[in-house]
């Protein structure tokens, strides 16, 4: 693996490393182990231009981790602000030594138009692309469901919330079919409605207790208000909570041992109630820790098997 900027790009065997790997750095504590050091004298750029806490900290996290130096650019602090090109600013920091690039970007297809520009060492990590792609976010969700439920081929997963502009649902559908769950079904009010034909083996309903029934992992996500361009998609929040938020009452439709995920940040009373959030059933900090030790085993795999 060279780069990771869809992980429909992966097969089971390199998701199964990956996962593997990670479930090692989590058991060492999300410290290194045997290679250790093994991004020494290397430079990662973390190029954020979309806000992040949980990705762009627990990517430098995990770079320091394993050795790299790491420098964290935004736009605003950038000479993207007097009109660089992002493909210019990138030749610019690798004439600097700087070899991993993870980049968030609102552009849909960024990726493909700077592949090409980029030197033959230089590594690019997705870590949000447009309403597409979140690679690093669907391997991390992937992680937390096999140490909770260490099989994937007999549950139900079931996503909530606005599925049509979420980044995350698409990176953790094609991990969850390219490792044969069971059954994936997608919940959201019919304005947040999917294209189903991105998501050909799943199932689509808006009868929130219909698809929460027996469901051994419910991921929830916010409303993206900033992706929404329609103005008919804008929902009360109070009428979203009373219809969809997951509550108390809605998890008792899912099996006993249910696990609740949500890839941050939260909008606490508007998806989820705080008693569920913060619940025996709620795994939201697990998937922050587990955040850090995926993120080093993919670093750990690229550095690995780049050539």
């Amino acid at each position: 693996m060279k780069h990771l900027l869809y992980l429909k790009d992966l097969n089971k065997k390199t998701i199964n490393q990956i996962l593997d790997t990670a479930e090692n750095f989590l058991d060492y504590d999300n410290q290194p182990f045997g290679s250790e050091n093994i991004l020494e004298d290397k430079t990662l750029a973390n190029l954020f231009f979309e806000p992040s806490t949980r990705t762009r900290n627990t990517f430098e996290i995990a770079s320091k981790k394993l050795g790299a130096d790491v420098i964290n650019i935004d736009e605003e602090h950038s000479s993207r602000t007097k009109g660089e090109s992002l493909i210019d600013t990138i030749q610019t920091l690798e004439a600097m030594g700087i070899s991993y690039f993870v980049i968030r970007n609102k552009q849909k297809g960024i990726f493909n138009k700077i592949i090409n520009s980029i030197e033959k060492g230089t590594h690019l990590i997705s870590a949000g692309e447009s309403h597409i792609s979140h690679p690093t976010q669907g391997l991390l969700d992937l992680v937390t469901i096999k140490r909770n439920k260490k099989s994937f081929t007999n549950i139900k997963v079931a996503i909530l919330g606005d599925i049509s502009h979420s980044r995350v649902t698409r990176s953790l559908y094609e991990g969850l079919q390219i490792m044969n769950t069971g059954k994936i079904i997608l919940i959201s009010p019919i304005e947040y409605r999917p294209d189903m034909s991105i998501f050909k083996s799943a199932a689509y309903t808006d009868d929130i207790n219909r698809g929460l029934k027996n469901a051994d992992v419910v991921v929830t996500l916010r409303v993206q208000k900033e992706r929404i361009k329609d103005k008919t998609q804008f929902l009360d929040t109070n009428e979203y909570y009373k219809n969809y938020g997951l509550t108390t009452s809605r998890l008792q439709l899912c099996k006993k041992d249910v696990i609740v995920m949500h890839p941050g940040p939260m909008n606490r009373g508007v998806e989820i109630e705080n008693e569920v959030a913060d619940g025996a059933n709620s795994v939201i900090r697990e998937q922050v820790t587990n955040g850090i030790a995926t993120r080093m085993a993919i670093l750990s795999n690229i550095e690995k098997n780049a050539d």
